[in-house]
């Protein structure tokens, strides 16, 4: 099986990269340099050039710190349409969804994929995702399939911006977590998520009609609970702040589509999953940006989400 990995320096390709390598699989992920996704000259000389059974899109425009450019919805369509154009029939194309594309303003509880395109998002990254949805959904073609991602997280995440890292790096360095509000998220870890992609790069989907599945975990959590989960695996009990009472709109997906595709998956506990990456940045304690973690850019981003949010609730 040859694959085709887009994005493999970010923080979901690079764990995907790792994965099929460890498994023997036959893996590609060029640098931006040796495939620039948004020129379609460089995409069809690359895919020419290479024999390749399954891509595995998970390039996006590069954040920077939370903000994406301007030209993010142009830049991610094209990077997208220009591998469906130039891709061989029998390539299979697996693109990585959103959450997002089901309109921050109107996230509501296990939301299922028939809730898709009840509204549009606002924001480029969105919208360029949920357009993405919109052509395979309506194309239906079999090489064409899109995995729905809610909350993620695992190693190579930026902890300085990525909740559940950044609470695991603060109670390492002995610093308060600090929560603007609690908010219920549908969080899978990263291992189950390549553990899902293999099944999908293994094999086609059962019912011809789902192209799109939510990729999230059947239970949900919230951030204080999350919280206390760390404090438990870490033996140190960091202060838990909670600056805002309300609770913030929850972040969820109905996951039936993708278990009746997968069969008996059983995802790893959320007590286990911590752990884990817990243990994974005690190994880099000494390497940590404790003046960013200090800074806390990640409180005043969920402040300023907080604000944004409750004002364009308020507005209708």
């Amino acid at each position: 099986m040859s694959i085709l990995i887009t994005g493999g320096s970010g923080f979901i390709g690079h764990n995907l990269v790792e994965y099929f390598l460890a498994k023997k699989y036959s893996i590609l992920y060029p640098s931006r340099k040796e495939l620039n996704l948004t020129d379609s000259e460089s995409v069809e000389k690359y895919l020419k050039s290479n024999t390749i059974e399954t891509i595995v899109h998970c390039a996006t425009t590069r954040l920077d710190g939370k903000n994406y450019p301007s030209n993010t919805c142009e830049m991610n369509l094209r990077m997208f349409f220009n591998l469906q154009k130039y891709k061989n029939p029998s390539t299979k194309l697996i693109n990585l969804g959103s959450g997002s594309e089901y309109a921050r303003a109107y996230w509501h509880k296990k939301m299922p994929e028939e809730y898709y395109d009840t509204h549009t998002p606002n924001d480029g990254h969105s919208y360029a995702k949920y357009l993405i949805s919109k052509y395979i959904k309506q194309i239906n073609k079999k090489d064409l399939i899109c995995l729905r991602i809610f909350g993620i997280y695992g190693r190579y995440e930026d902890y300085r911006y990525k909740f559940i890292s950044n609470a695991i790096v603060k109670n390492i360095l002995k610093l308060p977590i600090v929560i603007n509000q609690n908010v219920i998220y549908d969080y899978l870890y990263i291992t189950d998520f390549c553990r899902i992609m293999e099944h999908f790069v293994n094999n086609n989907v059962k019912n011809v009609k789902n192209k799109i599945f939510n990729v999230c975990p059947t239970k949900s959590i919230d951030l204080i609970t999350i919280a206390n989960i760390i404090n438990k695996v870490s033996g140190y009990e960091s202060e838990i702040r909670v600056l805002n009472a309300r609770i913030g709109v929850e972040y969820s997906g109905d996951n039936k589509k993708l278990l009746s595709e997968i069969g008996n998956f059983k995802f790893v506990s959320q007590e286990n999953a911590i752990a884990d990456l817990f243990k994974y940045y005690s190994g880099l304690k000494d390497t940590l940006d404790v003046a960013a973690i200090k800074k806390d850019s990640y409180l005043q981003y969920a402040e300023k989400l907080c604000v944004n949010y409750f004002s364009k609730k308020n507005e209708k």
